[in-house]
């Protein structure tokens, strides 16, 4: 149940240009979620990739990570391997410690070396990290052999902060397009944004501040007022500190001083309801909140009634929600309507951006993707 709460020549060649331009953007955006991967009922390991099926391994793998533009994984013999463009190449033949396919970038560390994927190919951005975080479009890390913080970001390494002695705790926070961090020398809270470096204001190493795409939400030391950094601009959005918060993509929500439930976006402020809500979580441009036990989801600019209750268990993802209603069938709300995505009864379902897998039983697997069963 979802309820609605005359040109001239070169004018004519710009707008097939811009129009062009246009198509290829929403193009590579569907060309980034078509992935997904599974094992069957004998233990192969198949990759799904926009509509084909390619059996990748014939034994079942150790571990796997579906990205936007690859799936990496550990087969059974530990070798790190990824498929990329229709093709599997091994990247490492001993084991690594973790490994992340991201939805552009990908990432994975050996010890101390941190290697990162991108267009297909392995780069080493450090070999002394004793700390990292991956987000979609770039990589921060702490390297002690140089004493330095530094991110990786469109294809280059930008120096954040050098000179610094011992190991930072806790004072980076990463997200899709940007950092924030607290400099060790000057105190300052700072942002790392399109290629630039700005300072924000005086802070404390253990102040409280989040990142979100194009977005930094944080507490004022001095003031104790909640402020945003949004699109180099600065926002205060209340002169008391809220209760909790969370950041998304260009958006942040959080309960008020008061109770109140409310949602900055595009440098506006809205209230969802005037009241604390069950729970919440901001996933990318989407906010899932429970009101007096019913599930709900804020999306493009308005409420929407999922159901009359609470699911035990639901997954969220780009512009996705994929849950079981109370007859144990698969739903699931995307881009503001839903609907049952089948009747089927589900041992257990993975959610891969916008695209579903959809286990059966004894690893029967259907993949649901554009409006179609695979």
């Amino acid at each position: 149940m979802i309820s609605l709460l005359p040109w001239r020549r070169s004018d004519f060649l710009f707008r097939i240009l811009f129009l062009y331009i246009v198509f290829r953007a929403g193009t590579l955006s569907l060309e980034a979620q078509q992935l997904a991967a599974y094992h069957d009922n004998q233990g192969s390991f198949f990759i799904f990739d926009n509509g084909k099926t390619i059996q990748a391994e014939h034994l079942p793998v150790q571990n796997f990570s579906v990205g936007g533009t690859c799936i990496l994984y550990s087969d059974n013999r530990n070798n790190l391997k990824m498929y990329y463009q229709g093709k599997i190449s091994t990247l490492e033949v001993n084991p690594v410690n973790k490994f992340q396919a991201l939805d552009y970038l990908s990432v994975y560390s050996i010890g101390s070396v941190v290697k990162i994927i991108e267009n297909g190919s392995v780069i080493t951005i450090t070999t002394y990290a004793v700390q990292y975080q991956a987000e979609d479009s770039l990589v921060t890390f702490y390297d002690s052999g140089r004493q330095l913080l530094a991110v990786y970001y469109k294809g280059r390494i930008h120096i954040l902060e050098d000179g610094l002695v011992g190991r930072p705790s806790n004072f980076f926070h990463s997200a899709d397009n940007l950092v924030a961090w607290v400099s060790s020398r000057t105190g300052e809270l700072k942002v790392f944004s399109q290629g630039q470096i700005r300072d924000i204001e005086p802070f404390v190493p253990n102040g409280s501040f989040k990142a979100g795409r194009n977005i930094v939400a944080y507490i004022s030391p001095s003031e104790q007022k909640f402020k945003v950094y949004y699109k180099d601009t600065g926002f205060l959005l209340e002169d008391f500190p809220p209760a909790s918060y969370q950041v998304g993509d260009d958006m942040v929500a959080y309960v008020d001083n008061t109770g109140t439930f409310k949602l900055f976006t595009e440098g506006e402020t809205y209230e969802i309801t005037s009241f604390e809500p069950d729970f919440y979580q901001v996933r990318n441009k989407m906010i899932i909140y429970g009101e007096q036990g019913y599930f709900k989801s804020w999306y493009n600019g308005r409420p929407y009634l999922l159901e009359t209750f609470i699911p035990s268990d639901w997954q969220a993802g780009w512009n996705t929600i994929l849950y079981l209603d109370q007859s144990k069938n698969i739903k699931i709300f995307s881009r503001g309507s839903g609907k049952i995505l089948t009747y089927d009864l589900a041992e257990k379902t993975e959610l891969y951006r916008d695209l579903i897998v959809v286990n059966k039983g004894m690893n029967n697997c259907n993949v649901y993707y554009r409006g179609k069963k695979y």
